[in-house]
């Protein structure tokens, strides 16, 4: 008995060997004009627990300004921000929405919330 051909593929991806539900890549650009961030945490919006720090997925583990930095281990949502730059100074964004949007800008203006 022959299978179809989509049946076949579904048997593939179905014993794992092309991952279906693999999580989408997304993106923060640092638009500022002179700030580096060192650390970059993202959180629910609302919540405190922050997840990883993302700038470590950058080379040389900083997001420097003009650069774009590769977000992993996230799902769409909505989520806070918690900034660190090189002097320690720590920012937040509220309300970052990565539901329809695949990444979101840091920008000077957007640095309103620092301590």
């Amino acid at each position: 008995m022959r299978l179809p051909a989509f049946s076949v593929c579904a048997a593939v991806l179905l014993a794992g060997g092309i991952s279906a539900a693999a999580a989408p890549n997304y993106f923060a650009y640092n638009l500022t004009a002179t700030t580096t961030f060192t650390g970059v945490y993202l959180a629910p919006a609302g919540g405190t627990q922050w997840g990883p720090n993302q700038a470590l997925n950058d080379d040389d583990k900083e997001l420097d300004f003009g650069e774009r930095l590769t977000l992993t281990g996230l799902n769409p949502g909505i989520y806070d921000v918690k900034l660190v730059d090189k002097n320690g100074r720590t920012c937040l964004l509220h309300g970052v929405n990565l539901t329809k949007e695949m990444s979101f800008e840091i920008r000077d203006a957007s640095l309103t919330d620092c301590k």
